[in-house]
Formats: structure tokens, sequence, C-alpha cells
């Protein structure tokens, strides 16, 4: 009988044992917040090996890294929307946007910003991958070609008979790498001049008979470059 637990050790120790299960439950719950949110915007491998890297934090942890990123603009699409109902203007971007956001994620990319009918990307960033140009340029001639045809085929099968065209700068080099905002809004950005110079190599697709333009800083760290790049001089 000496052994045997009182009515009141048991008690204590059930309230134990049910506080341990309780903080398992939340820790377990806030673990599958935090792998939802970094679920959005980096691709599925890499998001086991974030959580990893942030102990179940949601805010990635500022790094420099050498990484490349990308800007990619539709073309037109502020006249396409122009005198459409407003749910068929909003379906067509969101349209556009799952499927560009299906080629940076298959190709190992991190989805950094929707800006209107823009998307931002970063490849290389947060996890360092020495293959960052060739995966951005791969995902580029994803966008611009297949993806693209496939987003003008439905706008044709709902009535629109152009299609729309899109351009896309890529640069490489380092970026500043984590999670900004505030407590109640946290975003992941990537910082730099190597940013800025992909934004406006962007810009100048719209004055040039490219599709998608990509730095000197690039090509530098590309494995291979492709046989049909074409240099536009300095």
């Amino acid at each position: 009988d000496d052994f045997l637990p009182k009515p009141f050790d048991a008690a204590i120790l059930r309230a134990r044992i049910n506080a341990g299960l309780d903080r398992k439950a939340l820790h377990d719950l806030e673990h599958e917040r935090v792998r939802d949110i970094f679920m959005r915007f980096l691709p599925e491998p890499m998001v086991d090996e974030v959580l990893a890297r942030t102990d179940g934090d949601a805010r990635i942890r500022p790094e420099l890294l050498t990484g490349t990123v990308l800007f990619g603009d539709l073309r037109r699409f502020t006249s396409f929307a122009d005198g459409r109902p407003d749910d068929e203007a909003i379906d067509a971007i969101n349209t556009y946007l799952t499927l560009m956001t299906d080629a940076v994620l298959d190709h190992g990319g991190t989805i950094v910003d929707y800006m209107g009918d823009g998307i931002m990307a970063a490849f290389g960033a947060p996890v360092p991958n020495e293959e960052h140009a060739d995966l951005a340029l791969a995902a580029a001639r994803d966008m611009a070609g297949e993806q693209l045809a496939t987003f003008n085929a439905w706008l044709s099968a709902t009535g629109v008979e152009e299609p729309l065209r899109m351009g896309i700068g890529i640069n490489s080099g380092p970026v500043l790498s984590g999670s900004v905002g505030s407590p109640r809004r946290l975003d992941y950005a990537v910082i730099g001049d190597t940013t800025n110079t992909a934004s406006r190599i962007e810009a100048m697709t719209k004055e040039l008979d490219h599709a998608v333009l990509f730095s000197q800083g690039t090509r530098d760290a590309l494995r291979e470059v492709p046989e049909d790049a074409v240099s536009l001089g300095a």
C-alpha cells in the first residue's frame, strides 16, 4: 500500500500530464501554422529546411546571400481590364499569377511579392543554392513560354482574341534575405542593389524585342549559358 499513489497525488499527476499534452498540442498547432505560412511562398521541399533553420519561428533571420532575383510583368493588362467586369479581371489575374507561381516554385524559387499583375521571385534565398542563376533562367523560360501560352489559351477560350505578352528581368548578386515588417504582419524580402537592378532590367523589356533579359552578373553565375542567349551589348 505504501507504493500506491494517494488520491491527491494522482490528481496532481493527471493535471501535469494534461498540461504537458496541452503544451504539445499548442506546439504542434503553432508548428502547422508556421508551416502554412512558409508554404505560401516557398517550394514544398524547402519548407522543412527553413522550419529547422528558424526553429519553428515564422521569422526568417536576416542573412546576406548570393542569389538571383526575378521580376515578371504582364503587358497591357490594365487596358485589358478596362471595361470588363471586376470579377472577370480578378479571375484573369489570379489565373495568370497561379501559372507564374507554379513555374517559380517548380524550379525551386521563392515567391517574394505580387505587385498587381507583377511577380517577384528569388532563387538561392532564403536557402542557398549554387544553381540559383540556372534555376531562375529555367523558371523564366517556363513563365514566358509554356505558362504564358497556357494563359493566353485560357483567355482565348473566354473570348479574348489578342494574346498578352510579358517581360522578365533577372539579375544575380548579393541580397539581404530575411523577414521584414511588424509583429502584426511579416513578409519575406530580398533587399539590395541586386534586386533594384533586376527591376530595372524588367522595365527594359518594354523597349526591347525580348521577353526575358538577364544581366552579365547572371550570365557569369550560370553553370551553363543557353546557346540561344544573345548579347545586347554593355
